[in-house]
């Protein structure tokens, strides 16, 4: 995740928080947070906002908070999810929207942490705002994905992507334990989700091994990414450059065409416990629990 000041890339990991400079890649600060890990790894994907720099972190087991950035003050807890909350983001300057393994998208006032709305879904994982739409999509259990108005959390469409046929040289027992992967079954969850530059698609990773593009309103798929022999877990779009950058627990990131089915990089970062990815100024910083790894993007 981008921090709020714009010079620093962020990743959470046992109740801290690292920040890396982008211009030198070393770790510049450890920041503390409430968050308390079931099993000693988050499940919680920051977020952020610029304009008033507040950030949002777990807090506790099922709850979350909001940070001032500037000085590192927790602003306001947010309580009445059931399980961990998965992600939450900001919608607007005064609304906050957070999705949870419980089943539930709930819209929070930023301000008060008083609970708005709550929409009854699948467990849900993965969520991706279109700021320009207002609209917030988000994804989880048996590919279901529901697109939302942010504000409102009013349902704009639903519907489930079908469990992709993965083409993919399988991992060998011995890239298992280099990456640390000890299960290598498909399911039909929706890990990671991206806007499509159009607007008008959105972007996945998933369980079943495959990246996917299909239409926002209808669930239609328009394109298929296969090569990844484990989860893809995140996803991000470069827009300039037409490409789609993904992240797996085979302990790959690969570069693709957003245009065509053709890798066009793959790198290998050496463990499975990739978080998240950022494209910025040409390179693809790419967050393994504690560290970083810096990665070019094609020429």
């Amino acid at each position: 995740m981008l921090w709020p000041d714009g010079r620093h890339v962020a990743a959470n990991g046992r109740g801290r928080i690292f920040l890396w400079d982008l211009a030198t890649g070393e770790c510049s600060q450890v920041l503390k947070s409430t968050a308390i890990c079931r099993d000693g790894e988050p499940t919680f994907r920051l977020a952020s906002e610029p304009v008033l720099g507040r950030v949002l972190e777990a807090h506790k087991i099922r709850e979350f908070a909001l940070w001032d950035s500037t000085d590192w003050r927790c602003v306001q807890t947010f309580r009445g999810h059931g399980e961990p909350v998965q992600t939450a983001a900001f919608v607007n300057d005064e609304r906050i929207l957070s999705i949870s393994s419980d089943s539930t998208a709930k819209l929070w006032d930023a301000w008060t942490g008083e609970q708005l709305r709550t929409l009854d879904t699948l467990p849900l994982y993965a969520l991706s705002e279109f700021q320009a739409g207002g609209l917030v999509a988000v994804g989880g259990g048996q590919g279901s994905v529901i697109v939302l108005d942010g504000p409102t959390l009013d349902v704009r469409a639903s519907f489930h992507l079908p469990m992709a046929s993965a083409r993919h040289e399988p991992l060998s027992d011995e890239r298992k334990r280099q990456v640390g992967s000890t299960w290598n079954g498909a399911r039909n969850h929706i890990q990671a989700l991206a806007w499509h530059p159009d607007g008008e698609h959105l972007l996945c990773g998933s369980w079943d091994f495959v990246a996917r593009m299909f239409h926002r309103d209808t669930g239609r798929v328009v394109r298929e990414w296969h090569g990844h022999a484990h989860w893809v877990c995140a996803v991000a779009v470069e827009p300039s450059r037409g490409l789609l950058c993904t992240g797996s627990s085979d302990g790959t990131v690969r570069v693709w065409s957003l245009h065509s089915p053709e890798c066009l990089a793959v790198h290998d970062v050496g463990h499975a416990d990739i978080e998240g990815l950022l494209l910025h100024d040409g390179a693809i910083y790419v967050t393994c629990r504690s560290e970083l790894v810096v990665i070019p993007l094609p020429a």
